[in-house]
């Protein structure tokens, strides 16, 4: 993977003023709440657009503002968790696996095919039929991360997924995240507070403050 990322953005507390480069499988973002870790993660997906800069993944142009180039979140080709997960309510487990590959016009059968493998994967094939609000933190999570892994990512943003569960279920879950998105073949950049996580999740990484990263 290769990410260049620079960005500038004016927020209400602090400018958000960030550069790097990476060519890291896996890299962290780690900084104390509020910070700007998760600004950074929502400019390079498109969900926020940066006042100036310049976004490009494996050479592809993401966002340039001297360019006027800004390519719609659908199009990124990336992946994002949130730290709620962002599971649809009104979905069961197959339906929320299914959303993304929906939202691509795939055909019908090509979308079955994919979500029964991946729920295989995941050993949550019996979970299908559960709408979120049967699930426990450990099968929302599973499921949140098979949803980014079933279409076709260049990389995935995990954005503080763990810190709502218990130390066991914590360790547990990264343990699996890291197999699985070396199994997927997949890049990441993962953003926690939490220097534990960070140690276990990724070898190289940055750290923020207010908007600014710290050498």
């Amino acid at each position: 993977m290769k990410l260049e990322v620079v960005i500038f953005k004016k927020l209400a507390e602090y400018d958000l003023d960030v550069c790097f480069e990476s060519h890291e499988d896996r890299l962290g973002l780690m900084g104390p709440s509020g910070s700007g870790k998760s600004m950074v993660l929502k400019c390079i997906a498109g969900i926020i657009t940066p006042d100036a800069g310049r976004i490009v993944l494996d050479d592809e142009v993401l966002f340039d503002s001297n360019l006027k180039i800004n390519i719609s979140p659908q199009k990124r080709k990336i992946g994002y968790m949130f730290q709620n997960y962002a599971l649809f309510d009104h979905m069961n487990v197959y339906q929320n696996i299914a959303a993304p590959l929906k939202a691509r016009h795939e055909d019908k059968q090509v979308i079955k095919e994919k979500v029964q493998q991946i729920m295989e994967d995941f050993q949550i094939d019996d979970l299908q039929k559960r709408y979120p609000r049967q699930l426990s933190g450990g099968q929302k999570q599973r499921v949140a991360l098979a949803r980014l892994l079933v279409y076709d990512t260049k990389i995935v943003l995990l954005d503080e997924p763990f810190s709502a569960l218990d130390e066991t279920l914590k360790e547990q879950l990264l343990n699996e995240t890291k197999k699985k998105l070396v199994e997927y073949q997949k890049k990441c950049l993962f953003v926690t507070h939490s220097p534990k996580e960070m140690e276990m999740m990724c070898g190289n990484k940055l750290k923020i403050k207010r908007g600014r990263l710290e050498k």
